[in-house]
């Protein structure tokens, strides 16, 4: 299939991937959060196959987890957000997943070069060597797509800093529904977006922005950079099989998701 024909059959699926994911019913739970077998912990061996990259960072940041699980920060909702959102990016679009899926890295790690897609948890707890950021300047450069996820109130300035020193010629600016990222699969026509709990009534927090990075500071061009600010998507994603959270919530969280995946592996 020419690639023309392939976004024509993803933008197809994509009209019908709406109704598919309110209709669908909870997925199977995910393995127990405790439960980090060795190939999810060591990650999968490359295939060309998507597969969830995760950023890893440094462990000495003060900080044990948020959420008192004993998790460093960049651990958060791992694995079963990724598990989940795997699940779903596969029964609703024609994207070819690794069957085990995920990966753990740091940016100064070569292998990240063979991945087009990178999530981080909690950035307002990242420190960076040179080495480091080195690597995520090189791979952002070469096509890479940054997703940050889980932080709020003063953590935007250490996120900040880390892609200062990264891309210093870039500025952030807040995405609107109009951009093509919200249109990439699903047409997500509201950023209205209602955070978890946590994130509602914690008075750190501010109003959910999506705010992005992009090439040349121009907007008509590639969107390297996603910050789900004041927001966690990933926290929807781990718990939306446990029958607490509101469903519509959760495929709103899945629906961003599905699109940031198909817009940074078609531009």
């Amino acid at each position: 299939m020419t690639a023309l024909r392939w976004l024509l059959a993803l933008g197809t699926l994509g009209a019908a991937g709406g109704a598919a994911v309110h209709a669908r019913p909870a997925p199977a739970p995910a393995a127990d959060v405790g439960a980090r077998d060795a190939a999810v912990q060591e990650g999968s061996d490359y295939t060309g196959q998507f597969t969830f990259v995760r950023i890893r960072v440094q462990d000495d940041l003060r900080s044990f987890g948020r959420r008192g699980r004993g998790e460093p920060p960049w651990a958060h909702d791992y694995p079963r957000a990724e598990r989940n959102f795997l699940r779903i990016l596969e029964e609703t679009t024609t994207v070819d997943r690794h069957p085990d899926g995920t990966k753990i890295l740091t940016t100064d790690d070569p292998e990240l070069f063979r991945y087009p897609v990178a999530y981080i948890s909690e950035p307002g707890f990242w420190t960076v060597t040179d080495a480091e950021v080195a690597g995520l300047r090189e791979w952002l450069l070469k096509g890479g797509f940054l997703i940050a996820d889980d932080f709020r109130g003063r953590d935007w300035y250490q996120f900040e800093a880390v892609m200062s020193e990264a891309l210093p010629d870039l500025r952030f600016v807040e995405l609107d529904p109009s951009m093509e990222v919200f249109d990439s699969f699903f047409r997500i026509e509201s950023l209205a977006f209602q955070p978890p709990p946590d994130y509602r009534f914690d008075p750190r927090s501010g109003t959910p922005q999506f705010l992005g990075l992009f090439e040349d500071n121009d907007p008509t061009k590639r969107l390297m950079v996603v910050a789900n600010y004041n927001n966690d998507i990933g926290d929807y994603w781990e718990w939306s099989d446990a029958g607490f959270i509101p469903i519509d919530l959760s495929n709103e969280a899945y629906k961003l998701g599905v699109n940031y995946v198909v817009y940074a592996l078609t531009h």
